[in-house]
């Protein structure tokens, strides 16, 4: 229903909250490198100053490169940053002597002279085993060139990206070289990589579990103003109010839900109370008016038979008048009936047979209309639960009907077990009902658009499913036949238990 909408709503607080996220936290995380490579500079700039210093010491006691370069790196540990110490195994000539301490950045080569102060021819070069080289406390005779530059490419990139720098400074007979450590450098960036990750997906998880509570919350009057509407569309009006927490603005359509909703419950229990009343005077006014109407049919009849001897036209009046009347307390007699299925005059239900309740409903409609041929088909033996004098007018209205609107056709009355049910057919062979009739046929006093000149007062099948339902049961309106008119009764039973199949024709 609104499960779209939510998911889409909280998609895009997940969306806003990881990019805002990542982008603040990738702030802080370049903020935080850039104050980690300015540490490593300030570290590799007293590391230079520290050598200078100690060279001077080293001096005054004699030392050797090596000893004085391995008590020196033994000494000075600097956060990310890397010592190397380089020099040649004999003196190098005057022209190879360098400037006693110069800075440049990563992507010089620290090999070549400073321009243009100085010019210089381009010194020879000597090869790996004139050169000694001390790198973390250890001696390799090996040419320093080779390994200045040895670690991640990362490390280095980003030192450079943040302004790193190299120092080299004059050591004793050699060069002491102070650079960033481009594998601590890899580390960082790589720790704080996984930070901004852990953060961004942390933060689209949080707006994800956050967002979908506070669209659940703020929609949830809608979602429940909707169930409501449901439910009316499925003819359930009772009122089931709305509870109103106040966290969102869609709080005022439950508010106008919950007044509609009262004030549909008032005006269905106004309705009650109307159609009570009607009810009751409809069975207060059928009862006073059958005692005189009795009488006056009575009197009419005494009439007619003295006017037999007079002439036609009297004989016609009071035919008239006799049909009328009679036709008059048919309609007051169903009124009553229907008034006190609908009331709450409750008839006990009592299990009684099928079989010879059809057969009496048959027995009666072969007098009145004997050219009707009727076929029979009851293979079940059941026990139906219900009032059998409401149960005997509902099929017996049904099989009126067909009688008067399907003329000359047979009628069909065939019975199944069903699941704890028996079902009964009633099918006749007539020109059927139209589509445009069959939502209205079970409304009171409706008679169709194929009634013709068939008297009637449109009650028939009213009391015929008001029966039903009283029972427990259902009466609707078969689909999909092919031609004529079929009724089904479902009905409750205690046991359909099967027997020899019974079909009979008359």
């Amino acid at each position: 229903m609104f499960g779209t909408f939510a998911r889409r709503l909280t998609s895009w607080y997940v969306v806003a909250a990881t990019v805002v996220a990542t982008i603040v936290v990738a702030a802080f995380a370049v903020l935080a490198l850039s104050l980690y490579v300015r540490v490593v500079n300030e570290g590799i700039d007293d590391g230079a100053r520290a050598a200078s210093l100690f060279q001077e010491r080293a001096k005054s006691r004699d030392q050797s490169f090596l000893d004085a370069a391995l008590e020196f790196e033994s000494r000075d540990h600097r956060t990310g940053v890397r010592v190397l110490a380089s020099a040649p195994l004999h003196p190098p000539p005057d022209f190879l002597r360098r400037a006693p301490q110069a800075s440049f950045p990563l992507l010089m080569r620290p090999g070549e002279p400073p321009r243009p102060h100085l010019s210089l021819p381009s010194p020879r070069p000597m090869p790996p085993h004139e050169m000694v080289t001390v790198v973390d406390g250890k001696i390799i005779p090996h040419d320093m060139r080779s390994l200045r530059f040895e670690g991640s490419r990362l490390g280095f990139a980003v030192a450079t990206v943040f302004g790193s720098h190299l120092q080299r400074v004059s050591f004793l007979n050699g060069d002491m070289y102070f650079a960033p450590n481009p594998d601590a450098v890899q580390a960082v960036t790589l720790w704080l990589l996984a930070g901004v990750l852990l953060v961004g997906f942390g933060a689209g998880a949080l707006a994800w579990f956050t967002g979908r509570y506070i669209t659940s919350q703020v929609l949830q009057p809608l979602v429940e103003v909707t169930h409501a509407l449901q439910r009316f569309a499925a003819r359930d009006f009772t009122p089931q109010p709305i509870t109103v927490a106040g966290k969102s603005e869609f709080d005022a359509i439950a508010l106008a839900y919950n007044a509609a909703a009262a004030q549909v419950a008032a005006a269905f229990d106004e309705r009650r109370q109307v159609e009570q009343q009607m009810r009751q005077f409809v069975a207060d006014a059928g009862h006073e008016l059958r005692t005189p109407l009795t009488i006056v049919l009575g009197y009419i009849d005494l009439l007619r038979r003295k006017a037999e001897a007079g002439d036609e036209r009297s004989r016609r009046i009071f035919a008239s008048i006799a049909s009328e009347g009679a036709r008059m307390r048919t309609l007051i007699d169903n009124l009553v009936l229907l008034a006190r299925m609908e009331g709450e005059d409750v008839r006990p239900a009592e299990p009684f047979a099928l079989r010879p309740l059809v057969d009496d409903i048959v027995d009666a409609r072969r007098v009145v209309a004997p050219g009707v041929r009727f076929d029979l088909d009851l293979p079940v033996d059941a026990t139906v639960i219900g009032n059998r004098e409401e149960i005997h007018e509902a099929i017996a209205n049904v099989v009126d009907n067909a009688i008067k609107y399907a003329p000359g056709s047979p009628i069909r009355i065939a019975a199944r077990a069903a699941d704890s049910s028996v079902e009964i057919r009633v099918a006749d062979e007539g020109p059927g009902i139209p589509p445009d009739d069959r939502g209205a046929i079970f409304d009171r006093f409706y008679r169709g658009t194929m009634r013709g000149d068939v008297e009637g007062s449109g009650l028939g099948l009213p009391i015929a499913k008001r029966a039903v339902e009283r029972a427990g049961g259902t009466l609707t309106l078969a689909e999909g036949v092919p031609g004529g008119t079929t009724f089904v009764f479902k009905l409750r039973t205690d046991g359909t238990p099967a027997t020899q199949a019974r079909t009979s024709r008359v």
